[in-house]
């Protein structure tokens, strides 16, 4: 019943991470409208309207690139520099080569120093602060270097771009407006969207997903390249000319909007409709000080402080969603409560024992495989085999190694020497991705939860359901809703609805959350770091049912943890380390609690 009122009440499409429209700011674009209306009689006209409009679409398309920027967790201070350095080179292009060779030239250096920039913030491997704002120097004094004089006697092809029209609307406008609707559909509708806001919401949890983390932030970096181009070619035709100059404000006018918008500055969350309001305001307020007469150091200061002020906002908004996830969640009626039914209820209430059925052919295979971090030795050389159907229990005190040995798994880490098998071929893990695609699910002891986006998003990130609609591939959110609903029901949890954001939820709801989506058809082998750690007893009782279930539908399943007493309920198997060294290999009935207490703590077994 829960599962079809979801099918029906869910929308197809959920745009992911936490609301920030920022409609209260339109009411401030309203009110600073009106005031300059009041003050100036021509403030309010048509004329000035278009004039507005077309000021401040160049901000517009650079604002959609550093807002998806900002969304991943990253930033470019340098967009100034490109900005300039893109609109000389338009300009050289465009007296010598022509409109179409210009246009060209401005998409395509873009979408190099968009790269270029992201490939130094991945290969420096530190804030892209400190990477952008040296960029910033390089672009900025390499404009100088095309031309140290303004560049003008462009052809009236390239004019038309700028100062053109189509039922009245300025070109510049029109292609602002397309970009922002392409790059708000982008970031609310598909795949490549929802991963950036993973991706700004926990880095290593949407890796540890499958999220190719570093081809995402080398695409979003070019992306935002492409777009300053764009801009830059605009400009450059509205003008009619191109300085070396012309960026002096132009990255501080885009990130205060993109700030005003609601996008917040360590990533994770960000509307489009909220980042459009942002920039009305900046176009109002430009506009609106022009008409007061102000100087220019004064437009400076009030531009300011409205950033002041707009980052104020955004801490105390971060503060007050921080306090309310403290509170915990709030039961939805379309919660995942009251799934189960009778027939659940009784099989829940079954002793658990080990399966009787023999292990099937071996599933995967660990041959030794060992990992040192510089002088320490993680794990010395190791082996082991998984079976079809087996549960095998990995033991071991804190520091033994089991960590380690399950992000080599899973493909969070690779091993120093020896090799993984599958299926008896060979396989090499460079990220979770890699071991995801062919069936290999982890559930890891920090959970790898983005907080910024609901339990369906996260269920569902790296292996997102997708549909059709007018030929584009966007994600089909209403099928991930019911697909989470049936896997939460199985673990019994407590009523939370499966649209809350994981950072509403309690430790041990994430780790339902955590457990469920491990949960899959196509599963070879689920790999369980410390799954009851945060649990209750009826929850963990129903992880270690869930375990069974996975392996009788044919998966190996390896269970990493501490508790020997739900070890000796479900497992065929133990293997045992002891700082980074397998100890023993063997059937879990061969051996008492208290030897393998003895096993894990390092003592030799005791022989009779």
């Amino acid at each position: 019943m829960n599962a079809l009122f979801l099918a029906r009440t869910t929308p197809s499409t959920i745009a992911p991470g936490p609301n920030t429209r920022r409609l209260g700011l339109l009411v401030v674009v309203a009110l600073l409208v009106v005031l300059f209306s009041i003050r100036h009689s021509s403030f309010l006209t048509l004329d000035n309207a278009q004039t507005t409009l077309l000021n401040i679409t160049s901000i517009a398309i650079a604002a959609m690139g550093s807002a998806m920027l900002l969304i991943s967790g990253h930033i470019d201070l340098s967009i100034g520099g490109m900005y300039a350095l893109i609109s000389m080179v338009v300009a050289f292009v465009a007296v010598h080569a022509g409109m179409t060779a210009a246009v060209l030239a401005g998409l395509l250096v873009g979408a190099c120093l968009g790269f270029t920039n992201g490939a130094l913030v991945r290969l420096l491997k530190i804030s892209p602060l400190i990477v952008t704002i040296g960029l910033m120097s390089v672009y900025g004094g390499a404009a100088y270097v095309v031309s140290s004089q303004s560049i003008f006697g462009f052809s009236d092809g390239f004019l038309a771009i700028g100062r053109g029209s189509l039922a009245s609307i300025p070109i510049p406008t029109i292609v602002a407006i397309v970009t922002v609707i392409l790059v708000g559909f982008y970031l609310t509708r598909t795949v490549g969207g929802m991963r950036l806001y993973a991706v700004g919401g926990d880095k290593l949890a949407a890796q540890r997903s499958g999220v190719r983390v570093g081809r995402t932030v080398l695409a979003v970096y070019t992306a935002n390249g492409l777009l300053i181009g764009l801009a830059a070619i605009l400009t450059t035709a509205q003008l009619g000319s191109s300085s070396p100059a012309l960026g002096a404000n132009f990255s501080f006018d885009v990130l205060t909007a993109v700030i005003l918008g609601g996008v917040a500055f360590d990533g994770g969350s960000g509307r489009p409709i909220g980042i459009v309001i942002g920039v009305l305001t900046i176009g109002v307020l430009n506009a609106g000080l022009v008409f007061e007469g102000l100087q220019y150091w004064w437009q400076e200061v009030a531009k300011g402080s409205i950033l002041l002020l707009a980052l104020a906002a955004d801490q105390a908004s971060t503060a007050h969603r921080a306090r309310k996830s403290a509170r915990g969640p709030v039961p939805s009626s379309s919660s995942v409560a009251g799934s189960q039914n009778t027939k659940t209820t009784a099989a829940a209430s079954a002793p658990l024992t080990p399966d009787s059925q023999a292990p099937g052919e071996v599933v995967f295979e660990v041959k030794d495989v060992c990992k040192s971090y510089g002088a320490m030795q993680a794990l010395e050389p190791l082996s082991m085999s998984l079976r079809k159907g087996e549960i095998v229990a990995l033991l071991g005190d804190n520091g033994a190694g089991k960590s380690t040995l399950t992000k080599i798994i899973s493909g969070a880490v690779q091993p120093s020497a020896g090799s993984l098998v599958l299926d008896g071929k060979p396989v090499e893990f460079t990220e979770p991705a890699d071991a995801r695609r062919v069936g290999i699910e982890t559930v890891y002891q920090d959970l790898a939860l983005c907080p910024n986006l609901n339990i369906v998003h996260n269920m569902a990130l790296g292996k997102e359901a997708t549909r059709r609609r007018l030929g584009v591939r966007i994600r089909d959110d209403r099928q991930a809703t019911t697909e989470t609903a049936a896997k939460l029901s199985k673990l019994a949890t407590r009523s939370f609805s499966p649209l809350t954001q994981v950072d509403a939820l309690s430790g041990g709801q994430r780790q339902a959350v955590a457990i469920a989506r491990a949960i899959g058809d196509n599963v070879r082998l689920v790999c369980f770091d410390e799954p009851t750690a945060a649990l209750g007893v009826t929850q963990t009782e129903n992880v270690l049912r869930l375990a069974q279930t996975t392996a009788r539908q044919g998966a190996a399943v390896l269970m990493v943890t501490h508790d020997v007493a739900s070890v000796k309920k479900i497992c065929h198997r133990v293997v045992v380390l002891a700082r980074g060294r397998k100890v023993h290999d063997g059937p879990v009935d061969a051996l008492t609690e208290h030897e393998l207490i003895d096993l894990m703590s390092g003592r030799p077994r005791a022989h009779n």
